[in-house]
């Protein structure tokens, strides 16, 4: 096969090639007193990583392959400069909605059977999103705005990623920039429009900061008994908890539903706090918007399709 366009994104290589060179860029790294870490391997699609999805054993199961002992050839878990940290992307694994959630949790099984993290390094809208029509066209609403979130939510809660990044800060007509930008004919100037995907980002990365944990969240229903996995429902609340370095803690919660959805909010050390509610939707102006505060115990709404986040004061 011949390629008819001037460049491409990632590698054949297989995973003894990759092995090959990392070992060799390490020892340079060792001898020059380099301290930088070396990532490997940023996958395009997170079931090359426990599985062998559109490949062979010689680029699939790359987890087991670097991290597995008893492969010989591949293992680079005692290369110095390398962490124990495997990286992918989230593009193809978020439809149908079983594949949201049971592909990251294989991911997650293996990552932990070999002690290996995660990051979430590269996403956008593509083709295969059809529920808010594909990546073409851009759109400034909550429908991507959720439909992202959910993503967020599902790779941090299922497939435990410790960093979660977005392809690109500003695009044009594609579902693959923060921010809309309208360029002149002289490319010299134009003008640029926020989109509520950017807001929706903020409702995690402005509050939940570097160093932070991830809490456990307990759903109960209205006669006290514990709703599996009651932290998150696809098409209504998802819910995640964090605990910063400085001690503050962070809520995020999404209301993919129609309708407000409310619940009554315990914390289980019963410390009564403060928390302060920011709220993202598609009214004007709600981009982050502070909209009052809360006390442990008091109820809690949620406007339709809104994301909120609440934060100790």
């Amino acid at each position: 096969m011949e390629l008819d366009w001037p460049k491409q994104e990632g590698t054949p290589a297989t995973n003894r090639e990759i092995a090959r060179a990392i070992r060799l860029i390490s020892k340079e790294f060792v001898n020059n007193q380099i301290d930088t870490q070396i990532l490997v391997n940023e996958s395009s699609d997170y079931r090359c990583m426990f599985d062998t999805h559109m490949t062979n054993w010689e680029r699939g199961y790359q987890i087991q392959s670097f991290f597995n002992p008893d492969s010989t050839a591949t293992y680079l878990g005692d290369t110095p400069n390398v962490p124990r940290l495997m990286v992918g992307h989230s593009y193809w694994t978020n439809t149908p909605l079983n594949n949201l959630h049971d592909i990251r949790c294989q991911l997650k099984d293996t990552l932990d059977k070999y002690k290996v993290d995660f990051w979430q390094t590269e996403t956008c809208i593509m083709g295969n999103d059809e529920e808010i029509g594909g990546g073409g066209g851009y759109d400034f609403t909550m429908k991507t705005a959720l439909y992202v979130a959910r993503i967020i939510h599902h790779d941090i809660v299922y497939a435990g990623a410790r960093s979660w990044q977005w392809w690109r800060s500003i695009g044009g007509d594609y579902k693959d920039g923060l921010i809309r930008e309208y360029s002149d004919p002289t490319f010299l100037n134009g003008e640029v429009k926020d989109s509520k995907l950017m807001w929706a980002l903020g409702n995690y990365s402005r509050f939940i900061r570097p160093g932070a944990v991830r809490k456990a969240i307990i759903a109960k229903d209205n006669q006290g008994k514990i709703i599996p996995e009651g932290d998150t429902d696809v098409t209504g609340l998802m819910c995640s908890a964090y605990q910063n370095t400085d001690g503050k803690e962070v809520f995020v919660m999404i209301n993919y539903a129609a309708e407000d959805k409310e619940f009554t909010f315990y914390q289980r050390n019963g410390i009564i706090k403060n928390w302060k509610i920011y709220r993202t939707s598609d009214k004007d102006g709600e981009n982050l918007l502070p909209v009052g505060s809360i006390k442990n115990h008091e109820k809690v709404v949620i406007p339709a399709r809104s994301i909120i986040t609440l934060v100790t004061q």
